[in-house]
């Protein structure tokens, strides 16, 4: 792993597996130095010690290896639009995927006066048919909307799940996010993946790394993740898209939902890309 506070150049300390080489990543350098940090891309410029540029990395030799398990873990049913291409595209590979989601978002506005309870009942099965085109397991969890604190209650409950089903990817929302649920989530994933390595919690731990990815967010200073989801997991995200537009006939329109992929996709050096976060350096050589 590449020593904190520097621009990284390079992502090192990969072992080729199979396949061909698929994520790029695009970082914005939030330290102060003068370029000559180790690891640091920045040549040193005269009259400019400060590193304000972004920076394309290429993997070299990070390959596709067989075998993973991805975890999304969200609040509300639909907050998985943004992983659905990237799931897709391993379930296709032969991974595993499941989507958790802690709610069943029986607040949304969208539905006006329908009671919570028919919301929750429609919502559940929006999830299920969304993980069905996906190819994922689903499961919901049943914490009040609107409830969501990140606190230990929820962290438990996650964990156990993380325990028992064993990824090595966990996907979930941003720390920033304007909605508290959002944030909750975050907060809630991350306790968990510490408590789902505590025995007297969760009964047989699981203790192998995990990765925790969450979605971007421009003013969060941590590596970028692209994950190249080509033609066939921009198809199963179109569909999933296409479903909740359809239903609750958001004017975002299809096109303009490809075309935000394809800018994505450009960015990588890939025709399609979804886009997230990482605390540190990506540790596992699949997410492609």
């Amino acid at each position: 792993m590449a020593p904190a506070g520097v621009c990284l150049a390079e992502w090192e300390g990969f072992e080729p597996s199979i396949q061909e080489t698929r994520i790029h990543a695009l970082q914005a350098c939030p330290f102060n130095h003068s370029g000559t940090t180790p690891g640091c891309a920045v040549p040193a410029r005269a009259g400019k010690p400060e590193c304000t540029g972004r920076y394309k990395e290429r993997q070299a030799g990070l390959r596709y290896t067989l075998g993973v398990r991805l975890l999304a873990v969200f609040p509300h049913p639909d907050d998985e639009i943004g992983v659905s291409g990237t799931l897709a595209k391993h379930v296709l590979r032969g991974d595993a995927a499941k989507i958790l989601w802690l709610t069943r978002g029986e607040l949304a506005s969208q539905f006006g006066n329908t009671p919570p309870e028919e919301v929750a009942r429609i919502r559940e099965g929006h999830g299920h048919a969304v993980a069905e085109m996906i190819g994922a397991e689903a499961e919901f969890l049943n914490f009040a909307d609107s409830s969501l604190t990140g606190g230990r209650e929820e962290a438990l409950a996650i964990a156990r799940v993380v325990a028992s089903w064993k990824p090595d990817v966990v996907v979930t929302w941003n720390p920033h996010d304007v909605h508290p649920d959002h944030r909750a989530a975050y907060w809630a994933t991350l306790s968990a993946l510490k408590f789902c390595r505590i025995p007297k919690l969760v009964g047989e731990p699981y203790r192998k790394p995990v990765r925790l990815l969450h979605y971007y967010r421009s003013d969060i200073p941590r590596p970028v993740v692209y994950v190249d989801v080509g033609e066939e997991g921009q198809a199963v995200a179109d569909r999933v898209f296409g479903f909740y537009r359809d239903f609750y006939q958001w004017e975002y329109s299809l096109e303009a939902f490809r075309a935000n992929r394809s800018r994505l996709g450009a960015e990588a050096s890939v025709k399609f890309a979804e886009r997230f976060q990482a605390e540190a350096p990506l540790a596992h050589p699949f997410l492609g």
